[in-house]
Order: C-alpha cells, then sequence, then structure tokens
C-alpha cells in the first residue's frame, strides 16, 4: 500500500512539472521592439532590421517573421518600433550601411521577452568581410 501511495504522488509530481506550456514568440500581445542600429556608438540611420519568432540561434538567411525597413529619426536618432508581440524568444538581426566607412554592417543577437512592454535595444553591427 505504501509503494502504491508513493507511485501515485510520483506520477501527479511528474504531471505537474511536465505540463508547462512554454511562452509562443510573434504577433498577438502588448510588447513592443524600439530598435536602434550603432556602430562604434554612432546610429546607423539606413538599416534594415529583420525578426524570427521561437528561436535562439541565428536563423538561416529569408526565413524570417518580420523585415522592418523603415525607421524612424527623431530629434538625432534613429531607430524601428515593432509592436504587437507576446512573450517569447526572437533572434534580432540589423543590415545596414554606415556612410561613415562607405561599408555594410551587420549584426544580431537572440532576446527573449519575458513582460509585455516597450523594450529598447541597441543592435551592434561591425562590418561584413
Amino acid at each position: 500500500m505504501k509503494s502504491i501511495i508513493i507511485c501515485f504522488i510520483s506520477v501527479l509530481l511528474f504531471a505537474q512539472t511536465g505540463c508547462k506550456k512554454k511562452e509562443k514568440a510573434g504577433y498577438g500581445g502588448n510588447a513592443s521592439f524600439k530598435l536602434a542600429a550603432k556602430h562604434h556608438g554612432s546610429v546607423i540611420d539606413s538599416c534594415t532590421f529583420y525578426i524570427k519568432f521561437n528561436v535562439k540561434d541565428a536563423p538561416a538567411p529569408g526565413t524570417y517573421d518580420i523585415t522592418k525597413e523603415e525607421t524612424t529619426i527623431s530629434v538625432g536618432n534613429s531607430y524601428a518600433l515593432i509592436s504587437g508581440l507576446k512573450k517569447g524568444d526572437y533572434y534580432i538581426y540589423a543590415y545596414g550601411w554606415d556612410p561613415s566607412i562607405s561599408s555594410n554592417v551587420s549584426g544580431g543577437f537572440p532576446y527573449t521577452i519575458t513582460e509585455e512592454k516597450e523594450i529598447s535595444l541597441d543592435v551592434a553591427v561591425t562590418e561584413i568581410h
């Protein structure tokens, strides 16, 4: 009888820990990214941002879920605003032109949204060789 109770409790504990639902990234939430591409501390205003949902590693080119070409320039700052996002894992990538060195630049990183709010991020970009 004691072994049956232990077995029953073990099954209950396993079922509770195994059923946690992971947040699925994507549209439909209240979070937003305010993204600025920076090279050596300077904002790159001619940049395209790409975002992939539910990944932590850089995806293959051409497989991103969002492409944001427009940037908003305000008081010397240039940024892209992407809103309506849910909690979850995202990969953010930026590609643009740095006129100060006459070269294309790019860079990216994974980011996990844990709270639905506006999140300001600088995307560090480097020269493409």
